[in-house]
């Protein structure tokens, strides 16, 4: 019986490897893997999201913290079969773990990983030319708005916002700007916003959020600064509609931030990338002349940005950790660049010709919204 047991689970796991195989194959026809992405993925996702909203705590935590334990019980099974001369149990202790980690592997690649091939997201980034007569212009309407939302926040004296954070009422907040983006190319549904229990480990790792569409779960680290936070849970609900790319998926948080009503989701917006227009109206693309017309920033805004930049400074523990993992996960779906994705569409460039301003993808979002409203 153990012998046909164990058959039994040699083809389970060379069903479960082809899996893995076919599903990585798909990757290089873009037209079969988006009418998967698109039909039995997106079905797929959409119950899974349905029943983890059932579960108020993250199940992939405690998803994974079984795996684990399982795993490593039948490790130890497997050893102790193994030193006593029972290589048939062995086996199947060693085909059961097999099975434990193929199995949400295989519903990972499926529900995740083909959509790292997919084609560009259809953000309205602005491409129409912009002269550098109206950048005074762009930057003092962004000014403006910067300094109303500082206005209707309360700050801590180092730049941190005040107060504790409605974790749920965010949440809607974010779900809410989502609906911006409606192109079909996005999952119509979204991930269930949950907090970690791990979040002192994931800070860190110097790791915000995790993002885990088999279960339907944007994770969010609840140790992130407040300024950060809703930031951090529009990307990771980026992801779970369909947006994998890291780049991606920070230009649609971008987007849909800045363009929230709420002011804490533009601030934190604001915070991100607001770098990104200061280069524009920077000596190199306009007069010293002009650059007396730009209006003023309340001082608490850098204030904000020091502060988050010093509060992960300060956590570092396990930076390299996550840093290379994070880095071997994205080059194994395909980004050759690895954890340098993340500052994808961030690049100002100069025309050596005309010395003229080429947009980011950034200021291209930032152009969109001022021409749009």
């Amino acid at each position: 019986m153990k012998v046909f047991k164990a058959f039994r689970r040699i083809v389970y796991v060379g069903l479960l490897i082809f899996a893995l195989w076919y599903l990585n194959s798909l990757k290089a026809d873009p037209v079969a893997s988006e009418s998967l992405i698109r039909g039995f993925v997106r079905t797929y996702g959409q119950y899974a999201a349905m029943i983890s909203a059932y579960v108020p705590i993250s199940l992939t935590e405690i998803v994974v913290a079984l795996i684990v334990v399982v795993v490593l019980l039948l490790l130890v099974a497997f050893l102790v079969n193994l030193f006593k001369g029972r290589g048939v149990r062995a086996i199947n202790n060693l085909l059961l773990g097999g099975m434990f980690v193929l199995i949400p592997v295989v519903l990972y690649v499926f529900s995740c990983q083909l959509s790292y091939g997919r084609d560009p997201i259809p953000l309205p980034f602005y491409e129409t030319a912009v002269d550098s007569s109206e950048f005074v212009d762009i930057y003092n309407y962004y000014a403006d708005d910067l300094n109303a939302v500082i206005a209707q926040l309360e700050f801590e004296d180092d730049g941190e916002l005040k107060g504790e954070v409605d974790f749920d009422a965010l949440a809607q907040d974010v779900y809410e700007a989502h609906t911006l983006a409606d192109d079909d190319y996005y999952h119509p549904y979204k991930s269930n916003i949950k907090t970690m229990f791990s979040s002192v480990v994931f800070r860190e790792l110097q790791i915000t959020g995790v993002s885990f569409a088999p279960l339907g779960e944007a994770n969010i680290n609840t140790l992130n600064t407040k300024i950060g936070l809703p930031f951090t849970m529009a990307h990771e609900v980026a992801h779970g509609r369909g947006v994998m790319r890291e780049d991606d998926a920070n230009q649609m948080a971008f987007y849909v931030c800045l363009s929230s009503a709420s002011p804490h989701l533009r601030y934190s917006a604001y915070v991100a990338y607001f770098y990104q227009l200061e280069a524009m109206v920077s000596e190199t693309y306009i007069s010293a002349i002009e650059r007396d017309n730009l209006h003023a920033i309340d001082p608490i805004f850098n204030l904000s940005r020091n502060y988050v930049n010093s509060y992960w400074q300060g956590h570092q523990l396990l930076k390299d950790i996550g840093d290379f993992f994070n880095d071997l996960y994205l080059q194994t779906s395909g980004i050759e660049e690895g954890t340098d994705s993340y500052g994808g569409g961030t690049e100002i460039e100069t025309d050596p010709n005309t010395q003229e301003l080429i947009p980011s993808l950034y200021q291209k979002l930032f152009f969109e919204k001022y021409y749009r409203v």
